[in-house]
This record gives structure tokens, C-alpha cells and sequence, in this order.
């Protein structure tokens, strides 16, 4: 299927989840139609209780009155709107999203109801947006078992995740208090694993061979996880390219666990390099925090109202699943003149006029460093401390170079939230993308809890009418850092997880015939002749990069502080930026890749186009709770002049 075709399949599915979740917020339900279906619909209703069934005997779990009709929603909860960086500080947005998002999961979990359905999950997945009106919105999400269809001669699998269901809550950032909730009904989701290419079969085959693996299989349901993922990673003493992942999904004795491996695929067949056998995907999920909450009171369902469609988190809103309302390819608003397209492996690629003038002919995030058990740092740049002989063998245990497309996770492109101005901030708005990296398409396995190994990030895009422009990367786990911080011996002393976000701009300050770079060095300017790396051993929060056009007075300038570093290159052929990342059926340039800074050399810079790699560093492991139930939040910001 084409991007495009998948882009659409996805956007389809969206719109037909976010009608009927809309007819049900209206109050128009049919009674007794609860079943899922292939596209990822689901009857949305207000409760569910719990039932077993013995011969005729049918008893009910939980005894309580069914709570009476939802009041309607107030101003304070339909005019809440997603909270932007220039909303508050740079620090307030940042632990919004850190420690305001485990605080909003606890007390939704709090909840009697919700806390009786989400103690039950073996799976389950978060989301979260910080609104206005001091408002969070939230919501928790899970399963209760799997059942598998496929088996070693019986491929690709046919994966149900029984029952999940989904809580949404709005919860008032003052008091910590439910000012909105509502349940889903539970029903199955079904998705596809092992429909493979012969490599990713072959490969399959071998494993299971493996006693060491198929001891943890035998007897249960599972399903594969085998990828051909080479191409975007580096293990151990294998460079990139030389090593692949493998995760087997496996229900145990009622818990759902993953037993996880490497391969050295350098020969004509794989070999197992390691296995693990890991239990919970994230630090904290969601339905562990449930299983260790005592609730107390009254539960808020049918006492407070449900939380509209839009004021939950985007993520979700639509019965569990992404809510998708892509913007135009090409639009205008707050001054700036938007193009985008994609995403083909780098995100989206965005192009930007401001009051009719360029500003960038390309920007994106060209490549995602993420790196885990990694030695100590003692100073060093990244490039040095990460790759330290200048070759693409990582000095940790593990990175991923992740890729951000549709065809791998998606979802790509959610929507366009709009910034009104006020008195504080100008207006603007922010193209918000999203991606599970390593997810079956629009996430379904994710978003049902079976969480290990992908990811989940949201890269924004943050335009402002006083002509700023703010990229903004968001890491919400888990990937494998569990695995390293819970489940294997560390082989370095080190952070167990580090991102390094590659953010490349080719910048046109009002001309497309080249610029004069400058480095503001904290004291004076200076004008580099050649192409240049700015480690963070060298960059501190005075320090400024600035494009400017040698004709003319528009210019962008880049501050800069310790957790920034910058590359300036001329786009070379061969080289990422110029070629697209991941290509088949040009892999050389990808499996020579390891950090912008290889790119520099004795090119000269001045009056000639370049290509500017924002390196922003994101130490996850420091954050609270940093495998899943947090978020690490880091931006950038391009200020406008002359325009």
C-alpha cells in the first residue's frame, strides 16, 4: 500500500470512530451493539459491570446502583483548549507533562469504577493532554487477556486483545479532583503479526528452533514480533546493520510477558546474540498503579460529565484510538505561508514563507538517537561520547536511529490546534505529529497495552504570528528501558536511556541562494568560514546560531544552551539530508550513518545553501518514572527578524 493509501485508510478510520463516538456523546446509542470491527470501532456506553456466568447462575461482581445520567458539560470544560509552550514557561510546560501526568493518572485510577476495571488488565496504555482552565485530560486503557490464531506452521497470527476498555477523565490541576469521567464498553481488538517478507520468515523459523525460546512458548499464546530492523540500529559491538531485535508476546499464567532477543544477521542466517524475558513494559503501567491504589468514597461516573470529544487527549478521543483531522497541505494563518508533505521516514517535511518571504525550504526530524546502557559521559560531546572511533558501533549497549513514518506505526499527522492571542502571548498555532515507531499501523497493538519495544512520541511543529517558530520533541516511552533498568544486568555505569533528537532545517532567510551563518560565542559574533560542530562541551545558554541573507535584512536566529548542540554542513550527495533515511533500494548512505557531526569537513559555508542540525539532547532517564507513565519534553526555538 502507498503512503498515500495508508494516510487515507487511517484517516477513514478516524473520521468513521470520531461520527459514532460524537452520536453517543448526543445521546444516540443502539442497545446490545457492542462488538468491535476490523476498522477499529466500538460501542461507547457509560458503565460496564463485570459478569460471570455458571450454568443459569448469573452473578455480578461488583453490587451497586447504575449511576444516573451524566450532567451536561459546563464553559469551563467545552472552551478548554491544548496547552501550548508559549502558554507558560518553558519549565511549566515541561513538568506538565512530567509530573502533572502521572499526578492526573493517579487520580483518575483513584476512582472506585475505574479502579475495578483497570485492576484487571494484563495491558494497558496511557495518554494525556494538559488544557486550559487548569484542566488535564486523561485516560487509561487495557485488556484482560489474548487469544492468538496462528501457530509455527500457521502464519501470519491473528492477535485478540480481549476486552479492552477505555476511561477518559478531566481532572482539575488545583485540586486533583474528577471533574469528568466515562468508561467504554469492553470489546475485542484484533490485529496482524507475521505477515513477512522471506528474510523476516526465515529468520522467524530459526528462532523458534532455539529451545531457549521455545520453552517460554510451548503450552501458551503467542504471537511474533520478528523484524528486519538492521537498518536503523547498532547492538553491542555490531554496527549498524549487522544486528536485529526479535520480542515473542506470550500469556503465562495469566500475565502477558515478552521474551525479548537480538540476532547477529551478518551471515546467511540469523544467530541469537541474547534473551530476556521481561514482565512489565513500563515502570509504572497504568494498571499496576490501579492494582496499587486503595480507593475510598464515592466514584464520580454519572455525578460529573463526560468528557467531550475534544477535550480529551487526541491520542484516544475516539474510543481509544487517534483522533485525525489533518490540516491542509498547503495553508496560510498568523503570517505564515505552510507546506508539508510526507511523512516518508524523516516525519513531516514542512516548508515555511513568513509575510510572504522564506524562512525554510525544509525542516524535520530527520533521525531519533535513542540510545541505552550507556557509559558515563565525563564531559564529551555527543558524538564523541556515543561513537567515540567515529564508526556507527554505538559505545552503549543498544540505539535505535528511529525513523518517524506511516508504514512503521504512523499515525503521522494528527491536526492543527490554533493559539488565539492574548495578552501574553501572540497567536499561532501547532501542527502536532505523532508516530509509534515499530507499531502495526495506527497503533492497535499499542494502544491495547502490548507496548514493548515501540515507541511514542509527538514532534510538534509550533508557529507564532511574532514570527517565532518552535520545534518541540516529546518522548513518551516506553521502548525497551524497562528491560535495561528491570531485567538484564548493566554492562555500563552510565544513563540507561538517552535521546539525542536530530532536527534538520535548511534555512532560506528571505532568499534561496545561499546565507551567512554567525555564532554568537557569548561575547562577540563570529563568522565561520567552513562547516562546523558546536558540542555541548563548547555551548552555553548565551551562545546563538543566525542565518541571515547577505542581500537583505531577513534573519533567524537559534539560541542555544548546554542541552543544544549545532551542526552546519553544505548538503552533499550521499549524505542524509540530501537522500532520504532508511531507503532500500539505496541503503549505503543509511548504514554509513551515525551522527550529523561525520558530515563536517573543510567545505566553505559563507553565501552557499547549508543544511543546520539542531541536536537536541533528552536524558529520559532523568525525568520521574522515565519508561512510560512521564513524558520528556525538549524545544527549540527560531526567532524571526527583518521580515
Amino acid at each position: 500500500m502507498t503512503n498515500e493509501g495508508i494516510t487515507d485508510k487511517i484517516k477513514q478510520t478516524s473520521r468513521r470512530q470520531f461520527i459514532g463516538a460524537m452520536s453517543v456523546a448526543a445521546g444516540v446509542s443502539l442497545a446490545g451493539c457492542n462488538s468491535g470491527s476490523d476498522d477499529g470501532t466500538e460501542t461507547d456506553t457509560t458503565t460496564s459491570d463485570s459478569t460471570t456466568t455458571t450454568g443459569e447462575t448469573t452473578t455480578t461482581q461488583e453490587e451497586e446502583e447504575e449511576p444516573s445520567d451524566p450532567p451536561e458539560p459546563g464553559e469551563r470544560i467545552t472552551s478548554a483548549r491544548r496547552v501550548g509552550p508559549r502558554d507558560v514557561s518553558d519549565f511549566g510546560f515541561q513538568e506538565l507533562w512530567s509530573y502533572r501526568k502521572r499526578q492526573a493518572i493517579e487520580a483518575l485510577v483513584a476512582d472506585p469504577r475505574v479502579n475495578d476495571v483497570a485492576s484487571n488488565w494484563v495491558a494497558s496504555f496511557e495518554a494525556y493532554d494538559p488544557l486550559t482552565n487548569r484542566l488535564d485530560a486523561v485516560s487509561v486503557q487495557g485488556t484482560t487477556g489474548m487469544t492468538v490464531d496462528g501457530g509455527p506452521d500457521n502464519t501470519p497470527f491473528e492477535v485478540t486483545a480481549e476486552e479492552r476498555q477505555v476511561a477518559y477523565g478531566l481532572v482539575d490541576r488545583v485540586t486533583d479532583e474528577l471533574v469528568g469521567l466515562k468508561i467504554t464498553e469492553p470489546t475485542d481488538v484484533t490485529w496482524t503479526r507475521g505477515d513477512w517478507n522471506e528474510t523476516q520468515r526465515a529468520r522467524h523459523e530459526k528462532m523458534l528452533d532455539k529451545e531457549e525460546i521455545w520453552q517460554h512458548l510451548e503450552g501458551n499464546e503467542w504471537y511474533p514480533m520478528v523484524k528486519a530492523a538492521e537498518i536503523i540500529t547498532s547492538y553491542g559491538d555490531y554496527a549498524h546493520g549487522e544486528a536485529s531485535n526479535l520480542a515473542y508476546f506470550v500469556m503465562d499464567g495469566g500475565e502477558l510477558k515478552v521474551v525479548s532477543g537480538f540476532m547477529d544477521v551478518t551471515g546467511d542466517e540469523a544467530e541469537l546474540i541474547d534473551l530476556h524475558i521481561v514482565n512489565d513494559f513500563a515502570e509504572h503501567p497504568s494498571h499496576r498503579m490501579a492494582q496499587n491504589t486503595a480507593t475510598t468514597g464515592e466514584t464520580a461516573l454519572g455525578e460529573v460529565p463526560e468528557p467531550p470529544m475534544m477535550q480529551r487527549p487526541q491520542i484516544t478521543a475516539p474510543n481509544g484510538y487517534h483522533r485525525i483531522e489533518e490540516p491542509p497541505e498547503e495553508f496560510e494563518q498568523n503570517g505564515w505561508s505552510i507546506s508539508w508533505s510526507g511523512p516518508r521516514t524523516v516525519g513531516a517535511e514542512v516548508s515555511a514563507d513568513f509575510n510572504g518571504k522564506p524562512v525554510f525550504s525544509l525542516t524535520a526530524p530527520y533521525s531519533t538517537s535513542t540510545c541505552y546502557d550507556m557509559p558515563e559521559r565525563n564531559g564529551r560531546n555527543t558524538r564523541e561520547w556515543m561513537f567515540p572511533d567515529d564508526e556507527p558501533v554505538i559505545s552503549g549497549e543498544l540505539i535505535y536511529w528511529d525513523i518517524h513514518s506511516l508504514t512503521l506505526g504512523g499515525p503521522g499527522i494528527l491536526g492543527k490546534t490554533e493559539y488565539p492571542s492574548n495578552q501574553s502571548r501572540p497567536g499561532g498555532f501547532n501542527i502536532r505529529t505523532h508516530f509509534h515507531t515499530g507499531a502495526v499501523q495506527n497503533a492497535r497493538d499499542f494502544h491495547s497495552g502490548h507496548r514493548f519495544a515501540p515507541y511514542n512520541y509527538y514532534i510538534n511543529y509550533q508557529f507564532y504570528e511574532d514570527g517565532v517558530f518552535m520545534p518541540v520533541f516529546q518522548r513518551h516511552g516506553p521502548g525497551y528501558v524497562n528491560e535495561f533498568y528491570e531485567y538484564r544486568e548493566r554492562e555500563n555505569d552510565g544513563p540507561a536511556q538517552y535521546y539525542l533528537e536530530n532536527w534538520l532545517t535548511k534555512p532560506t532567510p528571505g532568499t534561496t541562494d545561499g546565507v551567512e551563518t554567525r555564532v554568537f560565542d557569548g561575547n562577540e559574533w563570529q563568522t565561520p568560514d567552513s562547516e562546523f560542530y558546536l558540542g555541548s562541551d563548547e555551548v552555553s545558554e548565551e551562545m546563538q546560531v543566525r542565518f541571515t541573507n547577505p542581500d537583505g535584512p531577513e534573519t533567524i536566529d537559534i539560541p542555544l544552551d548546554n542541552m543544544k548542540e549545532v551542526v552546519v554542513v553544505r548538503p552533499k550527495d550521499g549524505e542524509i539530508g540530501e537522500v532520504i533515511r532508511a531507503n532500500p533500494e539505496n541503503p549505503v548512505p543509511e548504514l554509513e550513518f551515525y551522527h550529523p557531526a561525520q558530515y563536517v569537513d573543510d567545505e566553505p559555508i559563507q553565501g552557499e545553501e547549508v543544511f543546520f542540525w539542531l541536536l537536541m539532547e533528552a536524558p529520559t532517564d532523568e525525568v520521574p518514572h522515565a519508561s512510560g507513565i512521564t513524558s520528556y519534553t525538549q524545544l527549540g526555538e527560531f526567532n524571526l527578524s527583518g521580515y
